[in-house]
């Protein structure tokens, strides 16, 4: 079970979690670990046929992965501009 955080405004968040069998965990992963880490809209229809995911779990996981990796590489936890430069 993965929980991400979704930006709805600048002044909330929503807190949604995505639960996750180890059979959806292991394909999402093996995925993910090939480029581009970014999907296509297809590959998102593709894996969430796959997995038996909304697209927007499997986009919401992705999104999620992402910045775990992007963290663990010291790159921040979003992509894009640092506001505080």
């Amino acid at each position: 079970m993965m929980k991400s955080v979704l930006p709805q405004d600048s002044s909330r968040t929503e807190t949604r979690v995505i639960r996750l069998t180890t059979d959806q965990e292991a394909v999402l992963l093996e995925q993910f670990n090939r480029w581009p880490k970014n999907p296509h809209k297809a590959d998102v229809v593709l894996l969430a046929a796959e997995t038996g995911l909304s697209e927007e779990d499997v986009q919401d996981w992705y999104s999620l992965k992402l910045a775990q990796l992007r963290k663990e590489q010291g790159l921040g936890g979003v992509f894009g501009v640092n506001p505080n430069y």
